[in-house]
């Protein structure tokens, strides 16, 4: 048995390592190609977030308990709620209301506004 684990590790390692290292490269080159469109899309989304902030905080973090936070949320994550409140994939009466007047590049927009702020995190201390 101790010879069958060792063997099977020796075979599963190396493709776990080439699989992160692959992962890893392809996300720092989403992130660079990121990084050159991002100055306009943050122009943008900080433009069209003046009217999230009502319910969502001027910088993202809703004061409404029944609002999320927006705030350093992932881009995909925010892309893919704001695309299903358009569709009607979520429901909530005020988003599918604002998401009805958003286009492709508004949402990408948003997106990339909300997902450049900056979130620092204090554990609790026991």
């Amino acid at each position: 048995m101790r010879l069958f684990i060792k063997s099977l590790t020796r075979r599963v390692a190396p493709r776990r390592i080439h699989t992160v290292a692959m992962l890893s490269l392809g996300a720092a080159f989403f992130q660079v190609a990121l990084a050159n469109e991002l100055p306009d899309d943050l122009a943008a989304g900080q433009e069209l977030a003046r009217q999230c902030s009502a319910c969502h905080g001027k910088n993202g973090i809703a004061a409404d308990p029944e609002s999320s936070n927006l705030a350093g949320q992932p881009a995909f994550y925010i892309e893919k709620a704001l695309k299903d409140y358009k569709s009607g994939a979520r429901q909530d009466r005020r988003m599918t209301l604002i998401a009805q007047g958003l286009n492709d590049d508004d949402i990408k927009a948003l997106a990339a506004w909300y997902s450049a702020f900056a979130i620092e995190v204090t554990p609790p201390q026991p």
